[in-house]
């Protein structure tokens, strides 16, 4: 089981030497810089890039695209071909480039919902292990069928970075049912599926607060006592000011290393920001061939 970042970026380079990672539209220090990193690291073995000017980096293929519409077809034509296997942002919009990825015709669908996985270094254990949150970067307000699939990709990703059955906590506000907060009644819903056998791979249990999720004093303060309290490897998050909110947290407060992925689509997809560190983009790569190597086992 991995429990940093040090042993993630490890064991991409243990598994990533002929990923081939595809950034549409890489006209960006930003995106370069995380290009050259990553084959420096040697956390994938080759890149593509697709924009108007060549790259001049080693490693690197470059493909002349006119557009962030059209580097983002050829990218995700390429990734669903074989050509390549990850995916990450250029400089271009991300609904931009989440349009191509489904494409009904030549996109990456998989009739998955898509959704993002923020993982950190646990704040809450002295980052001995990862703690993720999902999601904070696609789903706005997802219904009850989309966070079912939602906690889905966030134990799929979990049990890719080698956790047998990661616990799983519904976050609300509070630890009882009200219809006076909508997410308590969906965390209700999923926790009886759960019960029921039609979610796997993890164990669930919510509605909790944040505090009862990652502290198992606060759990034992409010007569918590289950698998779950306290232990929570995976945080689901209500909707995305939730979760867009406490995936900053993590980086401008408690300051740990971050990376994150979307899961639900042939491959996996990465969407850095502009503001993401050098660091913190490496981190999401590595995740990206963790997850790519999973995704082929199948």
């Amino acid at each position: 089981m991995l429990s940093n970042f040090s042993q993630v970026r490890e064991r991409a380079v243990e598994i990533g030497g002929d990923v081939i990672l595809a950034v549409p539209w890489g006209t960006d220090e930003y995106s370069l810089g995380a290009v050259e990193g990553a084959l420096r690291m040697r956390l994938v073995g080759g890149a593509v890039v697709y924009s108007p000017s060549p790259v001049d980096i080693p490693g690197v293929r470059h493909v002349r695209a006119e557009s962030p519409e059209e580097a983002a077809e050829m990218a995700v034509r390429d990734v669903r071909a074989g050509e390549a296997h990850i995916l990450m942002k250029g400089f271009l919009k991300t609904g931009t480039l989440l349009k191509a990825v489904l494409n009904r015709d030549w996109g990456l669908r998989t009739g998955r919902v898509l959704s993002d996985i923020l993982i950190a270094e646990d704040p809450a254990r002295d980052r001995r292990a990862l703690v993720g949150m999902s999601d904070g970067g696609v789903n706005v307000l997802p219904d009850l069928p989309t966070k079912v699939q939602i906690v889905e990709n966030a134990i799929a990703a979990f049990r890719a970075l080698g956790h047998p059955k990661p616990k799983v906590a519904l976050l609300s506000a509070v630890e009882y049912i009200t219809e006076k907060i909508p997410s308590t009644v969906d965390a209700a819903e999923i926790v009886a599926m759960y019960r029921r056998g039609e979610i796997e791979g993890g164990v669930i249990a919510g509605p909790y607060a944040l505090d009862v999720a990652v502290s198992e004093v606060a759990a034992r303060r409010k007569g918590i006592d289950d698998e779950v309290a306290g232990r929570a490897d995976i945080l689901i998050v209500p909707n995305i000011e939730a979760g867009n909110i406490l995936g900053k947290a993590y980086t401008y407060y408690a300051k740990v290393p971050v990376g994150h992925v979307i899961m639900g689509a042939k491959a996996p997809v990465l969407i850095p920001s502009r503001n993401e560190s050098h660091e913190d983009k490496m981190n999401s790569i590595a995740l990206g061939v963790i997850i790519h190597r999973n995704l082929s086992a199948r």
